[in-house]
């Protein structure tokens, strides 16, 4: 039977319900058909098609995004939209079905996501505020794309592939990719549900249901499995680890994500507001210095740092830094730490200025 592979994709944008007076919902539909070749297994097929048909609703998503009023006003590029805007859906399998004739099988699935405009705008307001999650969001969304473009090159070898011990040989590093996007899903699911109220540390009070917290635990342990690098899934699951009490496996969690990417100074920052909360002074003020050197103005890293000097009744240390958080334009993305800023230093200049 002659070798034949191809993706037909159908794309359907439905209508725009308004469910409140300022709120629009937008439910987007892609639709994949992966046909299927000789060297083809049923089980990857369907996968492929799964993840096709979630990029392309996201993909409509994006442009749809890209024509609102008030995220034209944020002057992003079209990378920056395509990026927030993954970041911030959830794509959903609607129906699936098994088409075309015995000799060439067809595998259909049918994604759709939904938007509401208020919760988009605000979780993109967020991204622009923040730049740790920004810089999340954007290398997640460069991974799925290194992950697609691998992905395609691996189908195109296999649809060509005539010797079958070599057509396994492609099989297995397909499925490797697949597992590496899938675990990405996971990490996705668990961010858009709870991700948040668990990275964000002026949401921390929030409350998280303990079975999300405890489905979200066991994606997060499937994505690193798959894949040790996945420094969000890390990131996340460090917090859930927190969220439950469990500071040494949180502390695990953030030393391995900086292990994986020592460059990257989100873990950093995360493991010496960890240290700081468990009184190990020292070894915070470590952490915050290598955010320093990485990012010398970034807010979070100002704050935390004058309340650790702080906490060790160094008030003149931590007047500066806390001088320094104010004076940041982004300050004013962070109000309860402002408050405390201000609270602490008026209680360093009461006398009590400590040592340097």
């Amino acid at each position: 039977m002659k070798k034949m592979i191809s993706m037909l994709f159908s794309l359907v944008v439905a209508a725009v319900f308004p469910i409140a007076a300022y709120a629009e919902v937008k439910v987007v539909e892609a639709e994949s058909t992966y046909i299927m070749g000789d060297n083809d297994s049923k089980v990857v097929a369907h996968r492929i098609a799964v993840q096709e048909a979630q990029r392309k609703a996201l993909e409509l998503a994006g442009t749809y995004v890209e024509s609102l009023t008030q995220v034209k006003n944020f002057q992003l590029t079209k990378d920056e939209i395509k990026s927030y805007t993954a970041g911030v859906l959830e794509t959903e399998i609607e129906s699936e079905q098994m088409r075309g004739t015995m000799e060439h099988p067809e595998i259909y699935i049918k994604t759709r996501c939904k938007i509401d405009t208020d919760i988009l705008i605000a979780q993109i307001d967020k991204f622009q505020e923040n730049e740790d999650l920004k810089e999340q969001v954007n290398a997640a969304a460069k991974e799925n794309d290194d992950l697609k473009k691998e992905r395609d090159e691996l189908v195109k070898q296999l649809a060509s592939e005539k010797n079958k011990a070599k057509a396994a040989e492609t099989r297995q590093k397909l499925d490797s990719v697949l597992s590496q996007e899938e675990a990405n899903d996971d990490t996705h699911k668990v961010w858009v549900n709870v991700g948040s109220q668990l990275i964000l540390v002026d949401e921390n009070g929030k409350q998280i249901k303990q079975a999300d917290l405890d489905n979200s635990e066991i994606l997060l342990q499937r994505a690193i499995t798959v894949n040790p690098q996945n420094q969000r899934a890390r990131l996340m699951l460090a917090a859930i680890y927190q969220k439950k009490g469990n500071t040494v496996a949180a502390e695990d969690q953030l030393r391995l994500a900086i292990e994986h990417n020592p460059t990257g100074p989100i873990p950093h920052l995360k493991l010496g507001v960890l240290l700081k909360n468990e009184g190990k002074y020292q070894q915070a003020l470590q952490q915050f210095q290598i955010v320093e050197r990485m990012r010398p103005h970034n807010p979070e890293m100002l704050f935390f740092t004058g309340m650790t000097f702080k906490e060790m009744n160094r008030c003149n240390r931590s007047v500066n830094y806390l001088h320094r958080f104010l004076k940041n334009p982004r300050a004013k993305n962070y109000p309860r730490k402002e408050q405390k800023a201000m609270q602490t230093i008026k209680e360093c200049r009461g006398g009590q200025l400590g040592r340097l």
